[in-house]
């Protein structure tokens, strides 16, 4: 069990923030949700609902607000608001008092920009890296479901090495049943998780399908590829070695997992919400012209995807 002093809040308690947060709040961590509208009203009345196939059904008190000024110091803050949230957030979190000196600050954001604007914002001595990968989403006010993805957890510090904060840290998540790691380079996991990602959801945005639909054709399955090689090749020219076997390798594991499986920007882009289409595949595209890589795969993406970035509804 965590110590109950040990106080987490979680800005942006959708899916994937709320399977971390409600792991740490299981465990015993006093934890606070960012939420808001019908989700946030459930969690205050009804506490947290989680139906998972990696850490069981429960349901978990938990206090929850939209009102960030309202929450004071805590030990740690994960950032899990999707993208175009990221300004209003910050600007709440520097407004109040819930970051203080001994603050952590890890980001379960897609996308290789978050613990740099973090950064500029909090002091590169609150932020450690991160990368959260699972399959989670609210399918009801205060309920969340995980169905797939394995939940893994890793953190590191963006300098290198791996410290006794981080070691600490990741055992507090092993002690909440989450399949929380240590990286020696996380600069390296943030860009590989940015190519797995980037595949997954720009490929399922743009059909409109699961993945195992995807990976049914060869045509879409051979971009798919495409897609993961030109991140790897923008990877390499900014000096990350992403090699061609990874891609591969990469590719082959996503192929073995749920066929169901849907990227998040696929889920936002079938509910008319706004998709993360400027943090991912269109990221792409300008770091490919920023260091003279051809990004033709992922530009289509971009570019059929760009007239729902702000959302159908």
């Amino acid at each position: 069990m965590i110590k109950s002093t040990y106080r987490v809040s979680v800005i942006g308690a959708g899916g994937t923030g709320a399977y971390y947060g409600g792991a740490l709040a299981r465990a015993g961590a006093d934890v606070t949700m960012i939420a808001r509208g019908e989700h946030l009203e459930a969690i205050k009345d009804k506490g947290l609902e989680l139906k998972s196939v990696l850490l069981g059904d429960f349901n978990v008190p938990c206090k929850a607000t939209d009102n960030m000024s309202s929450v004071e110091e805590v030990d740690l803050v994960i950032f899990a608001v999707k993208s175009w949230g990221t300004e209003e957030a910050v600007a709440a979190m520097r407004a109040g008092n819930m970051v203080g000196e001994k603050t952590l600050i890890i980001s379960t954001q897609n996308g290789i920009d978050s613990e740099q604007v973090l950064s500029e914002a909090f002091g590169h001595e609150r932020v450690l890296g991160c990368t959260a990968t699972v399959s989670a989403m609210i399918t009801e006010p205060g309920i969340v479901t995980q169905s797939g993805g394995p939940g893994s957890f890793v953190i590191g510090e963006m300098t290198g090495g791996i410290s006794d904060r981080v070691i600490e840290l990741v055992q507090i998540c092993k002690d909440s049943g989450l399949a929380a790691e240590a990286s020696e380079n996380i600069e390296l996991a943030i860009w590989m998780k940015f190519m797995f990602i980037c595949a997954l959801s720009g490929m399922t945005a743009l059909t409109r399908k699961p993945i195992g639909e995807i990976f049914s054709q060869e045509t879409t399955t051979a971009m798919y590829r495409l897609v993961l090689s030109e991140v790897a090749a923008v990877a390499r020219a900014k000096g990350i070695q992403i090699s061609e076997q990874v891609v591969e390798e990469t590719l082959n594991t996503t192929q073995k997992r749920e066929p169901f499986i849907i990227g998040s920007m696929g889920h936002d882009l079938i509910a008319g919400n706004p998709i993360e289409i400027a943090l991912l595949n269109a990221r792409v595209v300008e770091i490919g012209n920023e260091v003279d890589v051809p990004t033709p795969a992922n530009f289509t993406i971009e570019a059929a995807l760009r007239p729902h970035e702000f959302g159908d509804g």
